[in-house]
């Protein structure tokens, strides 16, 4: 095969994946923000629970353990091209948001999402071990570890839960262009973690408006129209009154 810089093929691993997305810990990722970190070999997980224990009387002879904290660490080892296009995050990308984040003396946070089995965990964690074997194959590996970085966002799921959508936001909620111009809508289907984000556009009046699947409306002739969105989910609407004036 040619040596193509943008080549898409991916390597092995792509059973074994772990998602990354950028942002701040009081905001779940949307669905689309979420990318595969890169090829993986292996994952894992350690809930790490410290305990207590007490030789009180009431336990009947045993000793009794308490769990007092848990330090949760996801951990995760993959492969990546040296020149790698693949559509994922990217070990570089990641690299240098690290190095970024150590240099403004800020922690090193991202949302990290990593399925296993029955189960997908979610949460906003540090990055506590980064590295690479270095070598000078095309092909070379790296592992990392992340741990809890808010403990409020730590969730651990049923892989296969639906969220279901529970309302739809269009923004902005009114707008105004001239004949022929464009404007871009943006729909929010909520809650953000909702599995189904999908949607329909529509005006109420073509002859005024056209609006595209995506959401770019296009102004036709003087006059008013309303674009609504309606989620696939629930058949949640939300709509803009859109003002369009002679140019």
């Amino acid at each position: 095969m040619a040596n193509c810089q943008n080549s898409n093929e991916r390597l092995f691993g792509g059973a074994v994946v772990l998602e990354v997305a950028d942002g701040c810990s009081d905001t779940l990722p949307q669905e689309s923000e979420w990318k595969a970190l890169a090829a993986g070999t292996s994952k894992g997980w350690d809930f790490s629970p410290n305990t207590v224990t007490s030789d009180a009387d009431d336990g009947g002879g045993y000793v009794e353990s308490i769990i007092t904290n848990a330090d949760f660490t996801i951990s995760f080892e993959g492969e990546v091209r040296k020149n790698d296009k693949l559509d994922q995050y990217g070990i570089g990308r990641f690299i240098k948001y690290f190095a970024t984040e150590l240099k403004a003396r800020r922690q090193p946070g991202i949302w990290v999402r990593m399925e296993y089995g029955p189960v997908t965990f979610i949460g906003y964690m540090v990055v506590t071990a980064l590295s690479s074997d270095g070598g000078t194959n095309d092909i070379v590996t790296f592992s990392t570890e992340f741990k809890v970085g808010d403990a409020s966002t730590i969730d651990v799921r049923d892989t296969d839960e639906t969220v279901a959508a529970t309302g739809v936001t269009v923004t902005p909620a009114t707008t105004s262009l001239a004949v022929g111009a464009t404007r871009q809508l943006t729909a929010a289907v909520t809650p953000s973690d909702a599995t189904d984000k999908s949607g329909t556009w529509k005006t109420s009046d073509a002859t005024k408006a056209t609006v595209s699947s995506t959401g770019l409306v296009t102004g036709v002739a003087a006059g008013t129209a309303t674009i609504t969105f309606t989620s696939t989910d629930g058949a949640f609407t939300g709509s803009t009154a859109a003002t369009i004036t002679a140019s």
